[in-house]
């Protein structure tokens, strides 16, 4: 199942959030643990549909907000962010690749957003993929209960 939501700031940009399920049959390719195999994973994308301005705190906000939503209804969901080099970010650190600039940025809005929201059951689970000279990272973002699963596939996905 592929949802998708879309966000529009003050200045007219649109973002759009958009979910991708991955089925067992891609998860089984990793690991064959049950435990795992019985949770759903999404691939989450963020796109920018229309706009040129920096995208703020405020829609960052938002878009916590609707992924926040979304797993509070999906009790067994996993959300799961691939941080790219597809394109440039303008960035303040150039010496950090524009991979490690999304996953640190990445890691501060969801960090921001649980303890300005008081949430204690969520945890956002971070990987480094070593591939040569271009890491990749990759972050999941998990209700606690189901940590132990997330790390054992994180764990897997390092090693291959």
């Amino acid at each position: 199942m592929d949802i998708s939501f879309d966000i529009q700031n003050d200045q007219g940009d649109q973002i759009r959030v958009a979910l991708s399920y991955y089925d067992i049959e891609s998860l089984q390719a990793f690991t064959d643990d049950p435990f795992t195999l019985t949770l759903i994973f999404y691939d989450v994308t963020l796109v920018r549909i229309s706009g040129e301005n920096t995208i703020g705190v405020k829609t960052l906000k938002t878009v916590c907000d609707v992924l926040y939503r979304f797993m509070n209804e999906n009790e067994s969901a996993i959300l799961c962010f691939y941080c790219d080099d597809l394109t440039d970010v303008n960035r303040h650190h150039k010496e950090l690749t524009p991979q490690e600039y999304r996953s640190r940025l990445f890691s501060r809005m969801f960090d921001m957003y649980v303890q300005t929201n008081h949430i204690t059951d969520m945890v956002n689970y971070g990987i480094k993929i070593e591939d040569g000279d271009n890491p990749r990272f990759a972050h999941f973002i998990t209700p606690d209960k189901y940590l132990p699963a997330v790390k054992l596939l994180g764990n897997i996905i390092m090693d291959k």
